[in-house]
C-alpha cells in the first residue's frame, strides 16, 4: 500500500487530487492509504511527532505560513538527519517561476488546476518505483509540465 499525503489550506484543491487518486486505484485496483493536510505546519507536526511517513506528497506552495518549499525543506532535513524515509514531493502550483522548488528535488511540478491525466503518470512512476506496478512510466515524458 502506497501513503500519500496531500498539503493545501484550499479544501476543494485537496479533494480534486483526492478523486484522481481514488479513481485511479478503482480503476487499477489498487489501495492508497491518503491523508489531507490543511497547512505545512499540520503535515510536519504529524511526520515529527508521530511515525508517520509518506511515499508521495502533494505540497501546495501557496499556504498562510509555511509555504510548499518551506514545508518540503523541512521534510528533507528529516529525511537527511535519518529520521523519516526519502518521499517523492511533488508541487501542485499556480506561480509561474519554479526554478526555486529545484532545491528539494521534487519529483514533478505541476500547475493549477490538476490534470488526472498528469496524477496517473505520477502514481504509475511511483508505484513502479517501489514495485508495485507492472507498467513504468515517466511523468513528465508525456510532454505535460
Amino acid at each position: 500500500m502506497m501513503n500519500i499525503g496531500i498539503c493545501d489550506d484550499i479544501t476543494i484543491n485537496c479533494e480534486v487530487i483526492e478523486a484522481a487518486i481514488l479513481q485511479y486505484g478503482e480503476e487499477n485496483n489498487i489501495t492508497f492509504n491518503i491523508r489531507k493536510f490543511g497547512s505545512g505546519e499540520e503535515l510536519i507536526d504529524l511526520i515529527s511527532m508521530e511515525d508517520a511517513s509518506f511515499d508521495l506528497l502533494f505540497l501546495d506552495y501557496y499556504m498562510k505560513e509555511l509555504t510548499g518549499l518551506e514545508t518540503a525543506k523541512r521534510i528533507r532535513h528529516l529525511e537527511q538527519a535519518g529520521c523519516k524515509p526519502a518521499c517523492n514531493i511533488v508541487f501542485v502550483t499556480s506561480m509561474d517561476n519554479t526554478y526555486e522548488l529545484m532545491c528539494v528535488h521534487p519529483l514533478r511540478v505541476i500547475r493549477k488546476p490538476v490534470s488526472p491525466g498528469i496524477i496517473n503518470a505520477i502514481l504509475t512512476y511511483v508505484l513502479s518505483e517501489k514495485g508495485e506496478a507492472h507498467a513504468v512510466s515517466n511523468p513528465g515524458r508525456d510532454g505535460s509540465k
